[in-house]
Protein backbone atom coordinates (compact mmCIF):
# COMPACT_ATOMS: atom_id res chain seq x y z
CA UNK A 1 0.00 0.00 0.00
CA UNK A 2 1.53 3.21 -0.87
CA UNK A 3 2.21 5.83 1.41
CA UNK A 4 1.58 10.26 0.74
CA UNK A 5 5.49 10.01 0.02
CA UNK A 6 5.74 7.55 -2.67
CA UNK A 7 7.05 5.18 -0.31
CA UNK A 8 5.73 1.60 -0.32
CA UNK A 9 4.90 -0.74 2.18
CA UNK A 10 6.92 -4.12 2.33
CA UNK A 11 4.82 -5.76 5.05
CA UNK A 12 2.03 -8.14 4.23
CA UNK A 13 1.54 -9.10 7.38
CA UNK A 14 -0.68 -7.47 10.49
CA UNK A 15 1.99 -5.68 13.00
CA UNK A 16 0.36 -4.55 16.41
CA UNK A 17 1.68 -1.88 18.88
CA UNK A 18 2.90 -3.53 21.87
CA UNK A 19 4.18 -2.74 25.33
CA UNK A 20 5.71 -5.03 27.10
CA UNK A 21 9.40 -5.68 28.75
CA UNK A 22 11.78 -8.34 27.11
CA UNK A 23 15.10 -9.94 27.05
CA UNK A 24 16.80 -10.48 24.38
CA UNK A 25 19.95 -12.60 24.64
CA UNK A 26 22.31 -13.60 21.80
CA UNK A 27 22.88 -17.21 20.88
CA UNK A 28 26.99 -17.00 20.22
CA UNK A 29 28.12 -13.94 22.54
CA UNK A 30 25.64 -15.24 25.80
CA UNK A 31 24.61 -11.63 26.99
CA UNK A 32 21.41 -10.51 27.69
CA UNK A 33 20.22 -7.27 27.69
CA UNK A 34 16.85 -5.20 27.91
CA UNK A 35 14.59 -4.17 25.56
CA UNK A 36 11.35 -2.79 25.35
CA UNK A 37 8.68 -4.52 22.73
CA UNK A 38 7.31 -1.51 20.35
CA UNK A 39 5.68 -3.72 17.89
CA UNK A 40 5.39 -7.28 16.82
CA UNK A 41 3.61 -9.86 13.86
CA UNK A 42 3.08 -13.14 13.50
CA UNK A 43 6.57 -13.32 11.66
CA UNK A 44 9.09 -10.53 13.31
CA UNK A 45 9.38 -7.70 16.52
CA UNK A 46 10.50 -4.74 17.04
CA UNK A 47 12.61 -4.14 20.32
CA UNK A 48 13.94 -0.99 21.52
CA UNK A 49 17.42 -1.64 22.92
CA UNK A 50 20.84 -0.79 23.28
CA UNK A 51 22.05 -1.39 19.63
CA UNK A 52 24.85 -4.58 20.58
CA UNK A 53 23.82 -7.20 17.74
CA UNK A 54 24.65 -7.62 14.07
CA UNK A 55 22.24 -8.14 11.25
CA UNK A 56 22.09 -11.62 10.83
CA UNK A 57 22.57 -12.69 14.41
CA UNK A 58 20.95 -15.67 16.40
CA UNK A 59 19.20 -14.34 19.33
CA UNK A 60 16.24 -15.33 21.81
CA UNK A 61 13.55 -13.25 22.73
CA UNK A 62 12.13 -13.30 26.11
CA UNK A 63 8.82 -11.22 26.51
CA UNK A 64 6.84 -10.54 29.82
CA UNK A 65 3.48 -9.57 29.43
CA UNK A 66 1.92 -8.26 32.79
CA UNK A 67 -1.23 -8.75 34.11
CA UNK A 68 -2.74 -6.75 37.13
CA UNK A 69 -1.61 -10.18 39.14
CA UNK A 70 -0.09 -12.08 37.05
CA UNK A 71 2.42 -12.29 34.23
CA UNK A 72 2.56 -14.57 30.70
CA UNK A 73 6.29 -15.03 29.48
CA UNK A 74 7.10 -15.95 25.88
CA UNK A 75 10.33 -17.37 24.74
CA UNK A 76 10.49 -16.94 20.89
CA UNK A 77 14.01 -17.83 18.70
CA UNK A 78 14.81 -15.45 16.18
CA UNK A 79 17.46 -13.59 13.56
CA UNK A 80 18.15 -9.79 13.32
CA UNK A 81 17.07 -8.63 10.12
CA UNK A 82 17.18 -4.69 10.89
CA UNK A 83 19.05 -2.23 13.19
CA UNK A 84 18.39 1.34 13.27
CA UNK A 85 18.99 3.85 15.49
CA UNK A 86 16.61 2.92 18.20
CA UNK A 87 16.95 -1.11 17.80
CA UNK A 88 16.11 -4.03 16.51
CA UNK A 89 13.70 -6.26 14.26
CA UNK A 90 14.24 -9.67 14.69
CA UNK A 91 12.53 -12.52 12.30
CA UNK A 92 11.22 -15.29 13.99
CA UNK A 93 12.42 -18.74 13.05
CA UNK A 94 8.39 -20.04 12.44
CA UNK A 95 5.47 -17.81 12.92
CA UNK A 96 5.05 -17.26 16.38
CA UNK A 97 2.31 -19.41 17.92
CA UNK A 98 1.66 -17.41 20.55
CA UNK A 99 0.38 -14.58 18.25
CA UNK A 100 -3.79 -14.31 18.89
CA UNK A 101 -2.27 -12.93 22.67
CA UNK A 102 -1.03 -10.02 21.05
CA UNK A 103 -4.60 -9.55 19.40
CA UNK A 104 -7.18 -10.39 22.00
CA UNK A 105 -5.69 -8.27 24.81
CA UNK A 106 -5.56 -4.45 24.42
CA UNK A 107 -2.98 -2.40 23.84
CA UNK A 108 -0.78 -2.44 27.30
CA UNK A 109 1.71 0.71 27.04
CA UNK A 110 4.47 0.61 29.70
CA UNK A 111 4.38 4.43 31.19
CA UNK A 112 7.59 5.90 30.60
CA UNK A 113 9.73 3.47 28.60
CA UNK A 114 10.67 4.27 25.43
CA UNK A 115 13.88 4.47 23.36
CA UNK A 116 15.48 7.05 25.87
CA UNK A 117 14.16 4.72 28.81
CA UNK A 118 16.85 2.16 28.43
CA UNK A 119 20.54 2.40 30.08
CA UNK A 120 22.79 3.10 27.17
CA UNK A 121 25.98 2.49 28.89
CA UNK A 122 28.45 -0.31 27.54
CA UNK A 123 28.13 -3.93 29.16
CA UNK A 124 25.55 -6.18 29.41
CA UNK A 125 22.66 -4.89 31.28
CA UNK A 126 21.12 -8.10 32.73
CA UNK A 127 23.72 -11.19 32.46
Amino acid sequence: MPYSLGIREKRRLTRVEYGAHAIIRSDKKERTIEAIVRDISIESIYLYCRLEFHIGERVSVRITLLGQESELVIKVPGKVNRIDQHGIAVAFHRPLDWWPVFTYFPLHKLEGDTAESLPMDEGPVVS
